[in-house]
């Protein structure tokens, strides 16, 4: 059964790749390097939060239920889950490291191998970091560190990975049709909303 959802999840992969990404920054059999930077309009607190709200903007096509809306980060703090939970199944895609403000950066790290990566073995590291800008808005910029072994062959895989977190930071950035850049009133500096 497990190797159906790992085969699956290579498979949704791989029809997410875009033509030419350019941000696989490093690639070896043994591993790789993702680095991604989006503007958005959203200033920097207001952007942050929404991605903590992760059901909100991640691609319901890259989960193992189906939809997005089973996924959630359970709090800030180290230690605090990315899961996903419904009837038949119960997923940590990744577990809260680091999160920390200072000056103008807020940042969030996850220990994630994502997808059939958790299935591989492998170990994933993936920074999503929020940046005021002076001139108003914020950059969003997520970098991902994967390593396995040499047989894993990872450089691969890495076009297909960077295709993938391509659509979900454009998903995090992208303005909602009401045109509401969704500030959470009240919310307090690292408070997470609950789902």
């Amino acid at each position: 059964m497990m190797s159906r959802f790992l085969l699956g999840g290579l498979a949704l992969f791989a029809f997410a790749v875009a033509p030419a990404q350019a941000e696989v920054v490093n690639a070896g059999p043994d591993g790789f390097e993702i680095a991604l930077k989006r503007p958005s309009e959203r200033d920097v607190k207001t952007q942050f939060e929404r991605i903590m709200r992760i059901s909100e903007w991640w691609s319901s096509d890259h989960t193992w239920s189906g939809d997005a809306k089973n996924l959630r980060i359970t709090t800030l703090a180290s230690g605090g889950q990315w899961r996903e939970v419904w009837e038949n199944g119960d997923v940590e895609h990744g577990r809260i490291i680091a999160g920390s403000r200072q000056g103008n950066t807020w940042m969030v790290r996850f220990d994630a191998a994502l997808g059939p990566l958790q299935g591989m073995g492998v170990k994933g590291i993936l920074t999503m970091e929020v940046v005021a800008q002076e001139a108003g808005g914020s950059e969003v910029i997520f970098h991902y560190f994967v390593t396995g072994a040499a047989f894993q062959e990872l450089d691969k895989i890495a076009p297909v990975v960077d295709g993938v977190l391509a659509t979900q930071i454009d998903n995090l950035v992208a303005k909602p049709a009401n045109g509401a850049l969704d500030a959470i009133p009240g919310l307090k500096s690292f408070d997470v909303p609950k789902n």
